[in-house]
């Protein structure tokens, strides 16, 4: 089924079940939409970017210059934008809401973890007993468990000479998710009673006055600590928040942005920089996904072939971290580059097999219809 980088209960590439007040032309339109290869671009995007990144290898510098992780986050959170709305919009229940929103990301995540915090022993610099004593070994479980990566992002004696230490610094996202889940029936609760112009419009300034403000102060006065904060949920709401645009436009019957308005979406998100670049950054990614996602011939239909770029992005960064530490990238960097897509690919593939969908399977098979 289609969803978003963490999602499942929307409509498929294939088939839709839009609600009953949607004309018929906006039911055709999803009927074939691009959100999964979407999906799979952007999860692509960020391991070629942290492959070029942690590895610092010179052969991969062009990566880190020209493939923009920032672009791909931005827009994950635009397509969970439309889909997570889209979702809530049609589901009977805020339990059936909540559950399907578990089952679609918590084994798989929860997996990642325990496989990296006891199978990385075999790399560590401290013997097992050590490894295991530490520490830092039960923070690591406990914090990522809880969706505190920053708490405790390494492991005992591992990885401890790679340009950067993390075990997975791609879980950050994971929280800013999970909290989008927990704002989406409040967001359409009140589009419901005010309209979902004025909701997305406070949202969007909101979101604006967080970042810049934190943004600004981290300037000032070198902050990591704001710079942090200014990425932090509210930070990230814009992007969010453009994808429920989006999607209330669609279920409205308003058609996708024209062609010359992406065009300039994307010089725009590419000139700017500074206080313009966070005004409309937001803007420009939703057009550009917004007009991808409908407009774009289907790339990749996730009903056929599983969907992966959940697995891709959350398995990848151990991989390269693990080739890191075992000298691949200073032996061969390019063919160290294939050999992360393909372990992360095949990673991605048996996740969604064994993992993910059954966990879906079994979410859904206790939940009711959408509403009509």
């Amino acid at each position: 089924m289609t969803k978003t980088i963490f999602e499942s209960d929307v409509p498929t590439s294939t088939s839709v079940d839009a609600p009953q007040h949607a004309p018929q032309p906006v039911q055709s339109r999803l009927r074939v939409n691009n959100f999964d290869g979407l999906r799979l671009i952007f999860a692509a995007m960020v391991v070629v970017f942290h492959v070029a990144l942690l590895s610092q290898a010179p052969q991969l510098d062009w990566l880190y210059r020209y493939v923009s992780s920032g672009f791909a986050v931005q827009a994950f959170f635009v397509v969970s934008g439309f889909l997570v709305t889209m979702s809530f919009d049609n589901t009977t229940s805020l339990v059936s809401y909540a559950k399907k929103r578990i089952f679609r990301i918590a084994p798989a995540y929860i997996v990642v973890i325990l496989v990296a915090a006891f199978a990385l022993v075999a790399i560590s610099t401290l013997s097992p007993g050590q490894y295991f004593a530490d520490p830092r070994w039960r923070s690591y479980v406990a914090s990522n468990l809880m969706l505190s990566n920053f708490r405790q992002p390494t492991l005992p004696g591992v990885f401890t000479n790679n340009f950067e230490p993390a075990v997975n610094g791609s879980l950050w996202t994971i929280k800013l998710e999970v909290m989008f889940y927990c704002l989406v029936p409040f967001i359409v609760w009140a589009s419901r009673r005010f309209g979902y112009k004025p909701v997305v419009a406070a949202l969007f300034v909101f979101s604006i006055l967080w970042h810049g403000a934190f943004a600004y102060y981290a300037d000032a006065h070198n902050s990591d600590l704001a710079a942090r904060f200014a990425k932090q949920l509210p930070g990230q709401l814009a992007f969010f928040a453009g994808g429920t645009f989006a999607y209330y436009r669609t279920r409205d019957g308003l058609p996708p942005p024209a062609a010359w308005m992406v065009v300039c979406a994307v010089a725009g998100y590419a000139l700017t920089q500074g206080m313009v670049f966070l005004v409309l950054a937001p803007i420009c990614v939703t057009l550009i996904v917004y007009w991808a996602s409908i407009r774009v011939p289907q790339l990749w239909s996730a009903k056929r072939s599983g969907d992966l770029s959940y697995g891709l992005y959350l398995y990848h960064f151990p991989i390269v971290q693990v080739l890191i530490a075992l000298g691949a990238f200073k032996a061969a960097p390019i063919a160290s580059l294939f050999a992360v897509c393909g372990l992360a690919f095949a990673a991605a593939l048996v996740s969604w097999h064994v993992i993910e969908k059954n966990a879906l399977r079994f979410a859904h098979s206790r939940t009711t219809a959408p509403r009509v």
